[in-house]
């Protein structure tokens, strides 16, 4: 028995003659007589008796028909639920994304976002990068924003742009005054030092305060920028930093000025590798390029490494 065979024979049986049958199927009258005859040939019965030229059900017919209908009704139900999978929009959009970008990026591009998908369901997952990566590689979020990630296996990045780390003191701090930070400037401070798992990844910031390694304090140690901001607002530390959670800081007292030598790292986009990007994704994502564009602490060239 082939398909086309049992859905000219589930044709006849719905519509009642070959024509109609012809007609569902896109073919000739005579093209569905002769899948008939192929299909009654393989069964070793008879399905219709021809009286006058008009084809009338055995009883066999009847019986193989009940289980025939069974079977499609199966069938459509999964050809259902597939143009539902292939049409649909997800119910959320979940996103993973550093504290910094969290509180000032995102804001920007879901405003937009939510002009075309109001209803949709937004899932924030705030993660230092260890975490950000595993959520990425088990397919737990259907994005991630943040400091660009080493190559690894399962995640698919896209530049959004650069940004120049900042310094960033207490309001009354006598740096301040300055309009340019050095490395030398901070000999005798104490300096927040960035807690992580992959130290090497801060390589930029380390070499840039290289020099002064031995004539600054260490003692307060952070992993999220937003810990050090509150540090520096309570007058604790100073610290180079990234340049984004500085505008939720500032009405705290926490004044940023540029530090040389600059120091830039670069901020992508990232998906878990071949995940179909769906309409809402798509659209989030330019979001997010336009949110970028509009923020002073992000130019799009890429750096040479």
């Amino acid at each position: 028995m082939k398909f086309r065979q049992i859905e000219a024979f589930r044709y006849i049986m719905l519509r009642g003659t070959t024509a109609a049958a012809a007609a569902e199927m896109h073919v000739t009258q005579p093209a569905v007589s002769r899948l008939i005859s192929d299909l009654e040939h393989s069964l070793g019965f008879l399905l219709f008796e021809r009286r006058k030229g008009r084809l009338h059900p055995t009883h066999e017919a009847a019986e193989f028909f009940r289980s025939v209908e069974e079977s499609f009704l199966g069938l459509e139900k999964l050809q259902s639920v597939a143009a539902h999978i292939r049409t649909r929009a997800p119910k959320e959009l979940k996103i993973a994304s550093t504290s910094a970008i969290a509180s000032t990026l995102l804001p920007l591009a879901l405003s937009e976002h939510k002009k075309y998908f109001p209803n949709e369901r937004i899932v924030v997952h705030t993660d230092g990068m260890a975490e950000i990566v595993m959520k990425l590689q088990t397919n737990s979020v259907d994005l991630a924003v943040g400091l660009q990630l080493p190559q690894l296996s399962g995640i698919e990045q896209e530049f959004i742009g650069n940004a120049r780390f900042v310094f960033a003191a207490r309001h009354d701090h006598p740096l301040t005054r300055k309009s340019v930070i050095t490395a030398e400037d901070l000999i005798g401070e104490s300096v927040l030092t960035v807690l992580d798992s992959n130290p090497t990844y801060w390589s930029k910031l380390g070499q840039a305060l290289e020099p002064v390694e031995t004539k600054v304090s260490k003692q307060l140690f952070i992993d999220t920028s937003h810990t050090g901001y509150s540090m520096i607002a309570a007058g604790l530390a100073v610290g180079v930093l990234e340049p984004f959670a500085a505008r939720v800081w500032a009405a705290n007292g926490v004044v940023t000025r540029p530090f040389e030598p600059a120091i830039y790292y670069p901020y992508n986009l990232a998906y878990p590798t071949n995940t179909r990007h769906h309409k809402s994704l798509h659209s989030f994502t330019e979001s997010i390029k336009n949110a970028a564009k509009s923020m002073p602490e992000i130019f799009e060239a890429q750096l040479q490494s």
